[in-house]
């Protein structure tokens, strides 16, 4: 799957231009990726709002398309620490030395047919209107910070809303200034999350946040089908039509071309072939019975039940439903941890508590207590416990293990380090980049050396800088060529460059940092790598 093939078009709905004044989020987004169906363009928004999709009559009787499912495998090099004494575990794997554990990761995607897409996202903005309204009412407004758009306060927080830097920034500030000398740090993590959800607890917060007494059609069809989805597997569906994608190529100009189906030989060919959709969606029913699969049913001791829990991971209501789940969860902790002045975040499943050292154990059982009642479970492999004290005018970090409390390991959260005094990048993310790095000039060697054009011979060092280093790093915004004018225009939209963009808008964002610092020696890595071809 991909992004971005059917760029926008066109757009005279006064709606559109409305959100263009004031700035706001707008939940009108067109999906550029190929689905079942012909893709949607801006120039339809105002029949699919004003004649569709605020109708509820219309929702409460809508058939949803089934979701397209796909696996996503995350490489993960973790290092493994002893649990008694958190000493660094150091395996000989073919007769080295090796101190990570080199594992995958798999992530189930679902993505919605262009129209169930634009009806997810209505509704998930209406929701999050609805709980950002309960939030407050419960007096839990920067509880939960993923997934809602939390406006900046502080002069030092860069751009109009908070990212998980800003987020991040304020634990660490928060227990830079904690008053007492000793107190802890304890961050969880909730196995599974959106696969785990249970399906009645859903819908008894939701009639909640709406403050009903049940659900409205229109909702409960949402409800009915996020809960009871049918999918089909990618390559199933790609196999299934691809000596028939529909295809339509887009001209340096902006003009599309005639729409087309033609044979594709390869899933990841799609996109160099201009691919908008696998099928139509008269072609998809006829085969449907051969490809639709669902998770209305799971087999447990033999037998096979209903499946009471999980929603998909990827659709556009995904996100604030989660949050709608965990708003008694969140305020049952909150409670809690303000009576003693502490600190409770979560962001999506990764939550974070700062209390005194005191109420250590009462925090722990709580939490048990509370995710036992919401029918999710906390990952104890990945509770760790942080002691923080107070020494020589200096606050000192250290991990809690089964024996000891290991004073040179630092709070991880949000991808950011803390020691007590520093923040830096998580060691692991500045790997990744340099792994990419690597990767990608062994890759532009590769094909220097075996490209069969009039390129061969030809390194692009242009394009690896921009990837890689702070040539690429600078915000800039984006221009939009306009066919009708033949001139090219501003946009809203900015392209963030690469990863060390987000480092040095973190190195500014940031208390007390040496990011910068660890960035510093990319250039001459780019450099030593590509003396090397």
């Amino acid at each position: 799957m991909y992004i971005s093939l059917a760029l926008p078009r066109s757009c005279p709905s006064p709606l559109f231009f409305t959100y263009g004044r004031n700035k706001k989020k707008d939940w009108f987004k067109l999906k550029g990726y190929p689905h079942i169906g012909y893709p949607l363009n801006y120039s339809d928004r105002y029949k699919w709002i004003q004649r569709y999709i605020t109708d509820p009559e219309k929702i409460a009787s809508h058939s949803f398309l089934p979701f397209i499912h796909k696996t996503s495998k995350v490489r993960r090099f973790r290092k493994e620490y002893n649990e008694d004494t958190g000493e660094l575990i150091t395996k000989i794997v073919n007769g080295k030395h090796q101190n990570r554990d080199n594992s995958t990761k798999p992530r189930e995607l679902y993505c919605a047919s262009h129209i169930d897409s634009l009806i997810y996202s209505y509704y998930a903005f209406k929701l999050g209107k609805y709980y950002e309204e309960k939030v407050i009412e419960l007096d839990i407004p920067d509880v939960a910070t993923a997934y809602r758009t939390i406006p900046c306060t502080k002069e030092t927080q860069l751009g109009k809303n908070k990212c998980n830097i800003d987020f991040a920034n304020d634990v660490f500030e928060f227990i830079s200034n904690f008053p007492q000398q000793e107190f802890v740090t304890i961050t969880f993590d909730i196995k599974g999350f959106f696969d785990e959800l249970n399906h009645k607890k859903l819908r008894e917060n939701w009639i909640e946040v709406l403050n009903d007494h049940q659900l409205p059609p229109d909702h409960f069809n949402l409800y009915k089908n996020i809960t009871r989805f049918a999918y089909v597997d990618l390559i199933d569906l790609f196999e299934a039509f691809k000596n028939q994608i529909i295809t339509q190529k887009r001209t340096k100009d902006g003009f599309y071309g005639p729409i087309k189906k033609k044979r594709v030989s390869k899933i990841r060919f799609l996109r160099n072939q201009n691919a908008i959709a696998f099928c139509s969606k008269e072609d998809f029913l006829q085969r449907k019975g051969k490809l639709v699969k669902n998770k209305r049913y799971v087999k447990k001791d033999g037998k096979t039940i209903t499946r009471n829990y999980g929603i998909p991971q990827g659709s556009p209501i995904s996100s604030v439903l989660a949050n709608i789940y965990m708003i008694n969860f969140d305020k049952k902790i909150n409670d809690f941890v303000k009576s003693v002045n502490g600190l409770y975040n979560r962001y999506s499943d990764d939550m974070v508590v700062v209390v005194p050292k005191a109420h250590k154990t009462r925090v722990i059982q709580l939490m048990k207590i509370a995710i036992d009642e919401s029918d999710l479970q906390i990952q104890d492999e990945k509770t760790q416990i942080f002691h923080f004290k107070r020494e020589k005018n200096r606050l000192v970090c250290g991990q809690e293990f089964n024996k000891v409390i290991n004073w040179h390991k630092n709070l991880i959260y949000l991808g950011f380090e803390f020691d007590g005094e520093t923040v830096l990048l998580k060691s692991a993310s500045l790997s990744g980049y340099y792994r990419k790095m690597k990767r990608n000039i062994n890759r532009s060697n590769f094909y220097v050396k075996h490209i069969r054009n009039n390129t061969r011979g030809i390194l692009f060092k242009s394009r690896i800088l921009k990837k890689f280093s702070y040539v690429g790093a600078k915000r800039r915004r984006i221009w939009k060529y306009n066919p009708n004018t033949n001139q090219y225009t501003k946009s809203d939209r900015y392209d963030w460059g690469n990863f060390l963009s987000y480092a040095y808008k973190a190195s500014r964002v940031m208390m007390n940092n040496k990011i910068k610092k660890q960035t510093a020696g990319h250039w001459n890595k780019i450099h030593n790598l590509i003396k090397d071809i």
